[in-house]
């Protein structure tokens, strides 16, 4: 095919890494309880509305759900899953694509905004509320696991080259 523009082995081995991380980061601890849960958040302080402790991906997303009073964080969430799932398309299919790393990283940061501003929030609202988030180890693995994605789907394969005219023999 004309135009068709292939990934290299190297590009689909970070694709399938890539997702590979992310999908681990998601569910690893329900699929092996013996993996160690790297959380994506740490809450601490006084507030009520901010519950302390750590979060892991689908805490995380239970509690956007709980500050946003509906099911936004969810599609978040479905959208993550649709960029690791897009990842280990592409990397059978073959085709270079873009930006879905890229909407991965976005959707990631999104979370950490509504989170560090849900915060912030609450902390004017009441003197002597404390109320802090810092972002974890699991939330840093999500973010280079998009990363990962959107470099190996950008990762063109080596240009062929034509096939040389065998010289003549001389005898």
């Amino acid at each position: 095919m004309v135009g068709v523009r292939r990934l290299s082995g190297a590009g689909r081995g970070l694709l399938v890494l890539g997702a590979a991380l992310l999908l681990v980061n998601f569910f690893g601890i329900a699929l092996l309880p013996s993996l160690p849960s790297l959380p994506w958040f740490t809450v601490s302080g006084n507030r009520p509305e901010l519950p302390v402790g750590s979060y892991d991906a689908l805490q995380t997303t239970q509690l956007l759900n709980q500050l946003a009073n509906g099911p936004y964080a969810w599609l978040a969430f479905g959208l993550l899953l649709v960029v690791a799932m897009a990842g280990i398309a592409i990397a059978g299919i073959g085709e270079r694509t873009r930006h879905f790393g890229t909407a991965g990283i976005l959707v990631l940061l999104i979370y950490a905004a509504v989170l560090y501003l849900a915060a912030y929030q609450y902390n004017q609202q009441a003197a002597g509320s404390n109320a802090a988030i810092t972002i974890g180890y699991g939330f840093v693995l999500a973010v280079i696991a998009c990363a990962l994605i959107e470099a190996g789907a950008r990762w063109p394969s080596p240009v062929p080259m034509r096939a040389r005219v065998p010289t003549a023999v001389r005898r």
